[in-house]
């Protein structure tokens, strides 16, 4: 039987500390159990604005597939394993915590604010060596199509990789008026990051369509097959994990 959960905008909950407001699609802050509030192999997705020379100081991450993506700005990583980089819109990146790494993030601009998701989904090997990757889909995604952002799915080969073999990440920015199917999986979460959006499920129980506007999310199990609209003029960018494991 199909599922389907509507996480709105406005019902997340939010903290701001030392220049960085954050958006809680999953509980985050606090002392929470991630593992039991994930869906499908997600456990986290925050939606970050972070002030122009501010940033989250050095921290230590283990056990997690920690990714970033950038909506406006720029964001600066550096980390204990040497690696360093810098990453705009339309720019991924993925951290695999492994068996421990310290890292820091921050807005490197003087006068402009960084906004990033950051989600972090399961690995499905724990204690591997940590690893930093990092590309450019502006090219890819001016096709209009979706895009498979990162996998660990056998047989996909996005150019990153992630240590879970169950997991899947595409972004789209279709155009106006255009429908795009997404893969099958038995697990889904749909954030949309711009723009206004219509998703057709086609599950006989589906209270369907289900509309979409920016920083609403939509958690799916077993979906038997479901499209994406893009409705309405304004820009539209979304993201759909895909998983066919859960915890």
């Amino acid at each position: 039987m199909t599922t389907i959960d509507v996480r709105r905008a406005d019902d997340r909950t939010f903290q701001r500390i030392d220049g960085i407001h954050s958006r809680f699609s999953f509980a985050f802050a606090g002392n929470f159990d991630l593992a039991a509030g994930a869906h499908g192999t997600l456990m986290v997705h925050n939606d970050d604005e972070i002030d122009s020379l501010m940033g989250v100081d050095p921290h230590t991450h283990t056990d997690a597939e920690i990714v970033t993506w950038v909506l406006n700005g720029r964001v600066e990583h550096a980390d204990s394993a040497g690696h360093t980089g810098e990453i705009s819109a339309g720019w991924i990146q993925r951290i695999s915590a492994g068996k421990g790494i310290r890292h820091t993030e921050r807005n490197p601009d003087p006068a402009n604010k960084l906004h990033v998701l950051q989600m972090w989904a399961a690995p499905d090997t724990a204690g591997v060596e940590p690893e930093y990757a990092q590309t450019d889909l502006n090219d890819e995604l001016a096709s209009g199509e979706l895009v498979t952002a990162l996998s660990g799915l056998p047989g996909e080969d996005p150019g990153i990789g992630l240590h879970n073999r169950w997991t899947a990440l595409d972004i789209a920015r279709p155009r106006p008026g255009a429908v795009l199917d997404v893969k099958v999986a038995p697990f889904h979460h749909v954030f949309l990051a711009r723009g206004s959006a219509r998703v057709h499920i086609d599950a006989a129980e589906a209270d369907s369509p289900v509309d979409l506007h920016p920083g609403d999310a939509l958690r799916l199990t077993d979906a038997p097959a479901f499209q994406v609209e893009a409705i309405g003029e304004e820009p539209v960018e979304f993201l759909v994990w895909r998983m066919h494991a859960h915890f």
